[in-house]
């Protein structure tokens, strides 16, 4: 049954809204108030979007509801460590994501609905990527509350963070490369040169993950390329690429790099020449170590507290779980996670080739930051890539359906 208009936006809206993180602009040039009520605006139509739907609901996704499980896990375990150990709970705040991938477990059971979700995926991540560009360029700093005077060094895009703003980069490029497959060759062109930005936008953000990640995606994503005379001939120019990146300091010294800048590019020649006791992780090895050393292996059992990990500004998702909910959480998280790859790698080729660059990006980057399970639009996603997983309808992706 056709969904109608007004189901959509319940959904869409919610999730369009935190893609471009537009609770923290309204709070900063607004009103905080304001702020709060659209937070919670977003909420009840999220619950007005699922007394809607239920009654149009589609076979839901069991590797979808591996994170129902896992929150109540979590909940359970950290909200006992916190009244244990006397840690405030900040239940409603930490409780959004959950809201969320019940909402969208709930919307995206219908076939209909996931091709209208991608779409709008799409166009939104894409606007944001190319959004964070235009912030750049007006020396935009969102934790300095406006247009900062001194020039920033690097992009923050609309979430205020370098690493955050690749992660979205890189996941629109996979979003575009794969779901925007024009047969008009003036529409192939734009779509190039829509690629070119979104790679501009992620180079901008001078992150070593981002770099990482993105190297990692596109041979995954140009998968077909590699046949067995092109590999051979790959293999003969990496002494040439290697030579590039390890001389990559000399090549952009006319640049006129400033600051963080300059120390990413650092980054990326002491990661290929393995002279890793110089590589600069801007202090978070400490603060991982810290975290676990002084609490983790303190607390392994139950944790230490709902949203204590993040309190200790440890950017590490997986550590995190574990400081806040114990050992139980974290292997069922990982576990989890493996279902997630294990479904990838059993998926038809044209699935397979989009859900594991966005997996393994979200992987990655869950080392460096402390903010991807707790981010609305991206628990969309998972739960988006959790039904191609299970439905394995390559129409969805090959855009037939």
């Amino acid at each position: 049954m056709k969904s109608k208009p007004v189901v959509h936006l319940c959904f869409l809206i919610p999730f369009v809204l935190t893609v471009f993180n537009t609770q923290v602009f309204v709070t900063l040039f607004i009103s905080s108030t304001l702020a709060q009520l659209m937070a919670y605006g977003n909420i009840g139509l999220l619950f007005a979007g699922i007394a809607l739907t239920i009654k149009q609901q589609g076979h839901y996704s069991k590797t979808a509801s591996l994170w129902i499980i896992f929150y109540i896990i979590y909940f359970v375990f950290s909200i006992m460590a916190s009244a244990i150990h006397y840690n405030p709970a900040e239940v409603l705040l930490f409780i959004i994501p959950l809201l969320y991938i019940l909402g969208f477990y709930v919307y995206l059971s219908n076939p209909e609905n996931r091709l209208l979700f991608r779409k709008v995926a799409l166009i939104s991540f894409v606007a944001s990527s190319i959004l964070a560009i235009h912030l750049y360029n007006i020396n935009f700093d969102l934790e300095k509350g406006g247009i900062y005077q001194y020039k920033v060094d690097r992009s923050q895009g609309v979430y205020g963070d370098a690493n955050n703003t690749a992660l979205m980069c890189i996941v629109s490029f996979v979003f575009l490369f794969k779901l925007y497959q024009p047969q008009k060759k003036l529409l192939q062109i734009f779509r190039i040169i829509l690629l070119a930005i979104l790679f501009y936008s992620l180079a901008l953000t001078f992150s070593t993950t981002g770099f990482v990640v993105f190297i990692v995606s596109l041979v995954m994503l140009n998968h077909k390329f590699f046949t067995g005379s092109r590999i051979v001939i790959a293999v003969l120019f990496l002494p040439i690429f290697y030579l590039f990146l390890a001389n990559l300091n000399t090549l952009t010294a006319d640049l006129n790099l400033v600051g963080q800048q300059r120390e990413k590019i650092n980054n990326i020649v002491n990661v290929v020449t393995l002279n890793t006791s110089e590589i600069d992780d801007s202090g978070r090895n400490e603060l991982v170590k810290k975290l676990i050393n002084d609490y983790v292996f303190e607390n392994p059992i139950i944790g230490n507290g709902l949203g204590f990990g993040a309190s200790q500004r440890a950017h590490n998702t997986i550590i995190i779980i574990w400081a806040d909910a114990g050992i139980f959480t974290l292997l069922f998280f990982l576990f989890m996670l493996f279902k997630y790859f294990a479904n990838s790698i059993n998926s038809p080729p044209s699935i397979r080739y989009f859900v594991l660059p966005i997996l393994i990006g979200l992987c990655i980057f869950m080392l460096s930051l402390q903010t991807i399970i707790n981010q609305p639009y991206l628990m969309a996603v998972f739960v988006y890539l959790a039904y191609l997983l299970d439905e394995k309808d390559e129409s969805e992706i090959l855009g037939t359906a």
